[in-house]
């Protein structure tokens, strides 16, 4: 069951990333079912389908989710300036004025009025900004946690 599962997902990932057939050597000694399985095609992050970027906020939300954190605390993480003067008063209250912070136009609006005095991925962001015209890092992350707290 497991290593049907485990195929599958290689299967989609394979379809995903574009990858080549699996044509193992003759000498190798594959079990009938396939496993192990061989690396995946690189998706390289600039030219390639997003995938491996998708993979990392899935998995940056799923540990946002067991460490406890809320969602205004993840968005505190991910660019403090994400968040307005009233939601920085107390970082642990899990209440947000905002209510979609994946709108563009108002994280643009929310960072220009923000007076905070630093940034935790300054250096990613601005990558991201000159690469995607967007932080797109912030973006898939809360994507991702939005999709798993609606799976909960």
């Amino acid at each position: 069951m497991l290593k049907a599962e485990i195929k599958k997902q290689w299967e989609e990932n394979r379809a995903a990333t574009g990858g080549d057939e699996w044509n193992p050597p003759e000498w190798a000694e594959i079990a009938e079912d396939g496993i192990p399985l061989p690396p995946f095609k690189w998706d390289d992050p600039s030219t390639g389908t997003g995938r491996r970027a998708i993979l990392r906020a899935e998995l940056d939300a799923y540990y946002a989710k067991l460490y406890g954190l809320t969602r205004k605390q993840l968005r505190y993480i991910l660019d403090p300036a994400d968040l307005t003067e009233k939601e920085l008063e107390d970082i642990l209250d899990p209440w947000e004025e905002v209510k979609d912070p994946l709108d563009p136009e108002g994280y643009a609006k929310r960072v220009e009025k923000s007076t905070f005095p630093g940034e935790t991925f300054r250096v990613l962001k601005e990558k991201e900004i000159r690469q995607y015209s967007e932080y797109r890092t912030r973006r898939l992350v809360l994507e991702a946690w939005e999709a798993l707290v609606g799976q909960s």
